[in-house]
């Protein structure tokens, strides 16, 4: 009997639901034009309920790069500013003039990680006073802070350069034309609660009782579930359309991208080094490029690897390379935010794909054609 290499990609998906990693998963594999979806665990665990490929997960930070950052260089490609445009041309109120584009799509800005005491805060406009009045924690371009505060900064700029709330932008020029129907801020506008993925549990107040159909992040919720850095929602079967849509440079069902911008996505903007290991942190434009400990893991090319991640427990990375990517969606958080045993296994997957990429690549062609 032949091996399953799909089965045995399950059995680590398994063992990790099994360790607590978190309640279950649904992912997209594509290699080449060949795509595979499954599902494994549960949806839900209060109450308990099975999981389900439509089931729709919070994005988290992987709203940076599959929203945001798309938007940003689709804009950037209609000529309504370059990478190196200064953010307060665009946002007056704020206050950093020489900070730019840039700076912000590779976290080399300066800004702290995020809104101070964010569950206190009671309305987007509070939440907008207290971002433009920051002063910088680092020094511009000294070293790489992720941060989410520049991609509210981000979003805000997309709706200022189209006119267009953050959420109407993507859902018009992206999600619409790569046909991903069940993705985008606001779920419960387009899907019932109960297909959505519970996350947290919270008590707090802002929230209290479990986070279902809004938003998982805090500043995210406070600003209406649409910001630029939190709040997108997706399935894997819409995630195999984005995927190969970067696979394609740009190009599938309709024109994203374009190739340009697209090879531009790849290249290393900003990186960090030490005396002994070198490309210890590498990131390009809003999405990291494979470097040391990376969540796509240790086999994947050095220099056509992207990837992100999201703080519910999503994953995201493409090499184009060797033409396969691989989307992971799980909700981690639930019930509770404690755990971190699904770092580790994003890498051991991702290991495992790449090894086994040919025999995988058969299976997903097998299973297309029957």
């Amino acid at each position: 009997m032949s091996v399953s290499y799909l089965e045995k990609l399950n059995e680590i998906l398994l063992e990790a639901i099994n360790e607590g990693a978190f309640p279950g998963a649904t992912y997209a594999l594509v290699i080449d034009d060949y795509s595979y979806t499954d599902v494994l665990g549960k949806r839900s665990l209060f109450p308990e309920e099975e999981n389900s490929l439509d089931t729709i997960y919070d994005m988290a930070s992987l709203t940076k790069v599959v929203a945001t950052t798309t938007a940003v260089l689709q804009l950037l490609e209609q000529g309504k500013f370059r990478l190196h445009t200064k953010v307060s041309t665009i946002l007056p109120r704020f206050k950093h003039e020489n900070l730019t584009i840039f700076d912000l799509m590779t976290h080399t800005s300066g800004l702290q990680e995020g809104l101070s005491k964010v569950t206190s805060i009671k309305s987007k406009e509070e939440a907008l006073d207290k971002l433009f009045s920051y002063d910088l924690k680092y020094e511009p371009n000294k070293i790489i802070s992720y941060s989410d505060l520049n991609y509210i900064l981000l979003g805000l700029i997309v709706e200022a350069k189209s006119g267009m709330t953050l959420d109407q932008y993507v859902k018009e020029n992206i999600f619409s034309k790569l046909e991903m129907k069940r993705t985008g801020f606001l779920p419960k506008s387009f899907a019932d609660v109960s297909e959505i993925a519970p996350t947290e549990f919270r008590d707090d107040e802002t929230y209290r009782g479990l986070v279902r159909g809004d938003v998982h992040d805090e500043a995210s919720y406070i600003m209406g579930g649409v910001s630029g850095h939190a709040g997108l929602f997706s399935n894997a079967k819409d995630m195999v359309n984005f995927i190969k849509m970067i696979l394609h440079r740009g190009t599938y069902i309709n024109k994203i991208l374009s190739e340009a911008t697209v090879d531009k996505l790849f290249e290393v903007q900003v990186e960090t080094h030490d005396d002994l290991i070198h490309n210890k942190e590498r990131r390009g434009l809003g999405w990291i490029i494979q470097g040391k400990s990376t969540p796509a893991g240790d086999l994947v090319s050095i220099d056509d690897t992207i990837m992100h991640t999201g703080f519910t427990g999503t994953s995201l990375w493409m090499d184009r390379k060797n033409n396969v990517g691989l989307c992971i969606l799980t909700n981690r958080v639930h019930p509770k935010r404690g755990n971190g045993l699904h770092m580790e296994y994003r890498a051991r997957i991702a290991n495992f794909v790449m090894a086994h990429l040919n025999e995988l690549r058969k299976e997903l062609k097998e299973h297309a054609n029957n």
